[in-house]
């Protein structure tokens, strides 16, 4: 065997990457083998191409997505240092975010007693209440729910705190929201909007921030105590409670943070659950 016309199978046994993935690197421009045999289609690589398959297997390994796999290889080509170490410093925060949310889902799992039954109820039953339009500064954005949710608060408070706003009497009026505009569970890419209720004249510099009024109306109500990450069983529990009265749904579902999680222990967290409906038609929601 030629050291320069490695066949797929063997150059996937040196580098650990299935025959499979290398044809979609190959499609995507990421290792595209160094000759196809026109005749039978037959891919080969060269023996210069090892560390690049091997480096983009490490880096799949680390939990890269291709896209930034391919931006990072580009940077080692040219000698940027900076983008590398970019991505990987991205990389570590998600990590970290990861590490908290399994460490909390391990505390829950320590607790005593702890069972699917008393995970489901452990929340105060849901009530049918009435809520004020409120006008809002809001940003709007997409990706899966934790990642977006902090990016688009981050950008608000950045925007919003601001000292020309607060030299303009610029006032928060209620807790910080999310809003979820998909009819379905989308794990990840969400449409998701951040609001927070203000007073006053606010100035902010991007675009994609603006200031609107969130309607009132009715809404089924379920105040949740707890981690972020016991959320989506409180979202079942308030879910199965519109499904069994037929509740129709007339808007996005929201969550307000009652308190601040940089003030208060994961377990004083108050997240309040809406969704607004319309209790007389006694439709199903969908």
């Amino acid at each position: 065997m030629a050291f320069d016309q490695i066949p797929i199978g063997r150059f996937s046994l040196i580098t650990r990457l299935s025959p499979k993935a290398l044809r979609l690197y190959d499609e995507r421009g990421l290792l595209v083998p160094a000759t196809t045999d026109i005749a039978t289609g037959y891919r080969y690589y060269t023996g210069q191409q090892i560390a690049t398959g091997v480096s983009i297997k490490e880096l799949c390994g680390l939990g890269f997505p291709l896209a930034e796999i391919e931006t990072i290889l580009a940077a080692k080509e040219t000698g940027d240092r900076g983008t590398i170490q970019q991505l990987f410093t991205k990389r570590r925060g998600t990590i970290r975010t990861e590490v908290i949310r399994l460490q909390q889902i391990e505390a829950l799992l320590e607790e005593s007693g702890a069972s699917l039954e008393t995970m489901f109820m452990s929340f105060n039953e849901p009530v049918v209440k009435e809520i004020a339009p409120q006008r809002v500064v809001g940003k709007r954005g997409v990706g899966s729910y934790s990642e977006i949710i902090t990016i688009l608060m981050n950008d608000l408070c950045g925007q919003i705190f601001t000292n020309e706003n607060m030299r303009n009497g610029l006032k928060v009026t209620g807790p910080f929201m999310s809003i979820y505009h998909d009819c379905e569970y989308r794990e990840k890419d969400a449409t998701v909007e951040c609001v927070v209720p203000i007073t006053g004249k606010v100035a902010v510099s991007d675009p994609a921030i603006d200031v609107h009024t969130l309607p009132g109306g009715t809404c089924l109500s379920l105040i949740y105590k707890g981690p972020y990450t016991g959320l989506h069983g409180a979202w079942s529990r308030i879910g199965t409670y519109a499904e069994e009265r037929e509740f129709a749904a007339t808007g996005p579902h929201r969550e307000v943070y009652l308190n601040d999680p940089n003030l208060v222990s994961d377990e004083e967290l108050l997240t309040e659950l809406q969704i607004p409906i319309d209790i007389s038609t006694r439709r199903k929601i969908s």
